[in-house]
């Protein structure tokens, strides 16, 4: 009697379907999610508890109160948070409208031969480390900054009250710029793969009634990827919030919100001031429970960014399903 011998792609089906391994499989993927979950949870525990002091001591008052003077241990982090949403507000403005284009570009009209090596190169400067992007911008951008834009954005009606005082080179407009170029390879690549996903067919329905390629991008594509669209921004939105090296060297680490309130001004966002003051901080004083409440501040605004933009994802889903 023969035996006829199973092929090895028929054995490695016959595994995967068998009971044992789905319950291995399950097995697995709950102990990884159990063990992040464990993980997060030791990083919250550790970083709350060491800022209790601060909390105590000065209330909910810490989270607008704009007094910085440690030989009075007077702390709050209102301006903190000013200059990080400010400068994470700027980079969004020129990054999301910047990285759709560039992504449709890409995606519906530049020719694949110059589509592919121009999207590698993009995705590129998401490799360049922080710190030398941060350089690049202290020592070619602000010079340009100092030079020519800021004093052109003086001249320009209503934008003008923005840019009141003296340009000083480094200050939120600057740090703004240099991190949308840092949030716009995310902003690309996520697009990209949303805009691809639109199906063909509605984009030769598109053609067939005479629209032009500039509408069925506008009309029928960037409506077509709405969610995945709002998911880049969401992913790029969290990526600016937590930025904090290459902030660090452009934003001009003023510990006093400048009055008036200008975009050429330095300042100081939350993970600026923490690693500028970390290291001179003590272990048990005030000053390093301080700090590790801006760092539990920094953390409730990227969950609550990263949260909120799931939400208007899951609903902006359930409005396009049929």
């Amino acid at each position: 009697m023969e035996v006829k011998e199973s092929s090895p792609r028929k054995l490695l089906e016959r595994r995967r379907n068998s009971p044992s391994s789905g319950r291995g499989y399950a097995t697995l993927l709950w102990v990884a999610a159990a063990l992040f979950v464990v993980v997060l949870a030791a990083i919250i525990e550790g970083i709350v508890s060491q800022s209790t002091m601060a909390f105590g001591h000065f209330g909910l008052g810490f989270l607008w109160s704009t007094a910085w003077n440690e030989s009075t241990n007077s702390y709050g982090a209102g301006q903190f948070i000013i200059g990080t949403l400010t400068v994470t507000l700027i980079a969004m403005i020129i990054a999301v409208p910047v990285g759709l284009a560039t992504a449709a570009f890409l995606t519906e009209m530049c020719p694949r031969r110059i589509a592919t090596p121009l999207g590698v190169a993009i995705d590129l400067i998401a490799a360049v480390p922080s710190i030398v992007i941060g350089l690049w911008g202290l020592y070619v951008m602000q010079p340009v900054f100092l030079r020519d834009v800021e004093p052109f954005m003086k001249k320009i009606p209503v934008i003008e009250l923005l840019f009141k005082g003296n340009a000083e080179g480094a200050g939120y407009i600057l740090a703004g710029f240099v991190l949308s170029i840092m949030i716009v390879p995310t902003m690309v690549a996520l697009s990209r793969t949303a805009l691809a996903g639109v199906g063909t067919t509605d984009r030769e329905a598109a053609f067939a009634l005479g629209a032009t390629p500039w509408q069925v991008v506008r009309k029928v594509v960037v409506p077509g990827a709405n969610s995945g669209i709002l998911a880049a921004s969401t992913l790029a939105l969290g990526r600016a919030v937590g930025e904090t090296i290459a902030i660090t060297l452009l934003i001009g680490n003023s510990l006093i919100l400048g009055h008036p309130f200008s975009l050429m001004n330095s300042g100081a966002t939350l993970g600026s001031v923490i690693v500028l003051n970390f290291g001179e901080s003590q272990p048990g004083t005030l000053l390093r429970s301080t700090l590790l409440a801006l760092a539990v501040v920094l953390l409730v605004i990227t969950l609550i960014v990263n949260i909120g933009g799931r939400l208007i994802v899951r609903k902006n889903r359930q409005f396009m399903l049929p």
